[in-house]
């Protein structure tokens, strides 16, 4: 009895340990890792209540960076008849170029430092609020 219980118990767990190492390549097979998904996240970012209040913040500073290249480059042109005499057609619209793209940076700089100082005040608002409800 001592010998057969004892070689019986020793082929217990060799069979137990077998069975877990064929069972655990197996579970890694059956349950892949999930790819990781960009575009449900980007659209749960843009459908966010947080996103929509910072849009809507900025779409006057991107509305009129759209208005602001046609219309630096109308003004512009309509003003080259007094700059004609001493400056090169091909060097004013090189300045011209340059001149409507920091305009439109100033537009776009000062839409983004809008929504970051606003998105702070409600930072600090709801903070404010959690404080004073505890």
């Amino acid at each position: 009895m001592g010998i057969q219980n004892y070689y019986g118990n020793l082929k217990e767990k060799f069979s137990t340990r077998l069975k877990r190492k064929e069972e655990e390549p197996a579970k890694a097979i059956a349950h892949p890792p999930r790819m990781h998904n960009l575009g449900e996240e980007i659209r749960l970012l843009v459908h966010s209540q947080s996103f929509e209040k910072a849009y809507s913040t900025a779409a006057p500073f991107l509305f009129a960076s759209l208005g602001a290249w046609p219309g630096y480059w109308l003004f512009r042109g309509m003003d080259y008849h007094v700059h004609r005499s001493h400056i090169p057609l091909p060097i004013y619209i090189r300045q011209t170029y340059y001149q409507a793209k920091v305009v439109q940076l100033f537009i776009i700089m000062a839409g983004t430092y809008t929504v970051f100082r606003n998105a702070s005040r409600l930072r600090l608002m709801n903070a404010n609020r959690v404080a004073k409800s505890s």
